[in-house]
C-alpha cells in the first residue's frame, strides 16, 4: 500500500514536470530529469561543476562506440563527439539507435545538438536553413508546433539502422559490480583460508550466515542435488544484490531498474530450469495425468505456456520494484526544483527540501531492505521452480510414505 501510494505521487510529479516542459519558459523539466537518470544512456554524466560565468559543464565519462554496418563494416569511435563529426551515422537520441548516413538528413547528436553531416545539401535542408533566417530577420510566419517539429528531426525510418556492439551506461556499471563482487569474495575465500577448523572473522563473518541462508534455502526446495546449483545461485544472489545497493549511490545508476537485465537473468533461469527437467516434469506439461481426454490439449497449452510465464514474473517483478524505488526519490528531490520555480522562489525551495528531503532518506532506507528481499525473492523462486522442474514420482511417493 504505501509504494503504490508513492508511485501515484510519483505519476503526479512526472505528469507535471511534462505539463512545465509545454512553458518555453520554464527552465526545469521534472520529468526530463527523472526519465534521463533511470534511462539507458551511452555517455555516463557522474555529476557538474561551476565553470564560472553561471555555466555548468558536466563531467561525464564517454563510452566509445563500436557499430557494424554492410555500407561501412565494424568501426570504432572514441566518442558521440567523434561519431556524429564523422558524418556516416545518424544518432536518435529518444530511442538510442544508430543509422547509417545515406545524406538524407543532418547528423544528430544525443545531447540535442543538430549538426550538419558532411555531404551535400538537400532541398529539405536548405528550405529549414531559410526558414531559420527568415525567422531571425522579424518575419511573422507561423511556427510549426513542437510535435511537429520533433517528427521532423527524428523520422529515421527510411535509412538502415547499424549494428550497435557498444557498451553502454548500465553495461559499465555491472562490470564495477563484477569487481566489487570479485575483491570481496575474494577476502571471503581468504578468510575461510586463515580460519579453517576456526570462528570466522572479519568480512567473513558477515558474509557466511548469508550463504548459509542461501544453501539452506536450496536444499530445501531442489533436494540432493542442489550443490551443483549452489554456485549460479550464489553469484544470482549476491549480483542482484550488490547492484541493487550501487543503484543506491549518487552514481546514476540502475542496473536491476533495466528490463534488459532482468529478463536476462530470467532467461538463464529458465534454461537451467528447463534444461535440467525430469522425464516428469515434462509428461506433466505435455500430458497431463488424471485429466480427461478433452482437456489434455487444453491444459497442455497453459502449463507450456507456463513455462515462460515463470522467468517473465521473475523479470517484471525485480525491474518494476527497483525501478519504483528509483522514480520515488527522484521525484521527491524535483520538489525542491518544482516548488522554488529552478530557484525563483527560495521560500518555494525550502518548502520542497522540508518533504523532499525527509522523505527520501526514509525511501532510500526502505531501498536498502528491498535490495536484499528482491535478492531473495528472485534467488527463492528460482530454487522452488528449478525444484518443481526435478521432482519425479519416487520423489512424490517418498513424501506420501513418511
Amino acid at each position: 500500500m504505501f509504494k503504490k501510494i508513492f508511485l501515484l505521487f510519483t505519476a503526479i510529479t512526472l505528469f507535471n514536470g511534462f505539463l512545465f516542459a509545454e512553458d518555453k519558459e520554464e527552465k526545469f523539466n521534472a520529468g526530463q530529469v527523472v526519465m534521463h537518470h533511470v534511462l539507458e544512456s551511452h555517455d555516463w554524466e557522474i555529476t557538474e561543476y561551476p565553470a564560472g560565468d553561471g555555466k555548468y559543464e558536466k563531467l561525464a565519462l564517454h563510452l566509445p562506440w563500436i557499430l557494424y554496418s554492410s555500407a561501412n563494416g565494424f568501426e570504432f569511435f572514441g566518442s558521440t563527439e567523434s561519431l556524429v563529426a564523422s558524418g556516416k551515422y545518424i544518432v536518435d537520441e529518444h530511442h538510442g539507435a544508430v543509422y547509417v548516413n545515406d545524406g538524407s538528413a543532418p547528423a544528430h547528436h544525443t545531447g540535442g545538438e543538430h549538426e550538419q553531416a558532411k555531404t551535400e545539401p538537400t532541398p529539405q535542408a536548405d528550405t529549414t536553413h531559410k526558414a531559420e533566417q527568415a525567422h531571425a530577420e522579424g518575419e511573422h510566419k507561423q511556427a510549426e508546433t513542437p510535435a511537429a517539429h520533433e517528427e521532423a528531426h527524428h523520422d529515421y525510418s527510411h535509412l538502415t539502422p547499424a549494428m550497435d556492439f557498444s557498451p553502454t551506461k548500465t553495461v559499465l556499471h555491472m562490470i564495477l559490480v563484477a569487481i566489487a563482487l570479485l575483491l570481496v569474495f575474494s577476502a571471503v575465500k581468504k578468510g575461510y583460508d586463515k580460519n579453517r577448523g576456526k570462528a570466522p572473522s572479519g568480512i567473513q563473518s558477515f558474509f557466511e550466515p548469508i550463504i548459509i541462508f542461501v544453501r539452506d534455502f536450496a536444499k530445501e526446495y531442489i533436494g540432493k542435488k542442489y550443490e551443483s546449483f549452489l554456485p549460479y545461485l550464489l553469484t544470482l544472489f549476491f549480483f542482484i544484490w550488490f547492484a541493487n545497493l550501487f543503484g543506491l549511490t549518487p552514481l546514476s545508476s540502475n542496473i536491476a531498474g533495466n528490463i534488459s537485465v532482468t529478463a536476462a537473468l530470467a532467461f538463464l533461469s529458465l534454461i537451467i530450469i528447463n534444461v535440467n527437467g525430469t522425464k516428469d516434469y515434462w509428461t506433466h506439461i505435455f500430458w497431463p495425468p488424471g485429466v480427461p481426454l478433452g482437456l489434455n490439449i487444453l491444459l497442455a497449452i497453459v502449463e507450456f505456456l507456463g513455462v515462460f510465464i515463470k522467468p517473465v514474473s521473475l523479470a517484471i517483478r525485480l525491474f518494476a520494484n527497483i525501478a519504483a524505488g528509483h522514480f520515488m526519490v527522484l521525484s521527491l528531490v524535483c520538489l525542491i526544483f518544482i516548488f522554488g520555480k529552478a530557484g525563483e522562489s527560495v521560500g518555494g525551495s525550502v518548502l520542497g527540501a522540508a518533504i523532499g528531503v525527509p522523505f527520501s532518506i526514509a525511501i532510500m532506507c526502505l531501498e536498502m531492505l528491498v535490495a536484499i528481499i528482491q535478492a531473495y525473492i528472485f534467488t527463492l523462486l528460482t530454487c522452488v521452480f528449478l525444484g518443481m522442474a526435478m521432482e519425479s514420482h519416487d520423489h512424490h511417493a517418498e513424501h506420501a510414505h513418511h
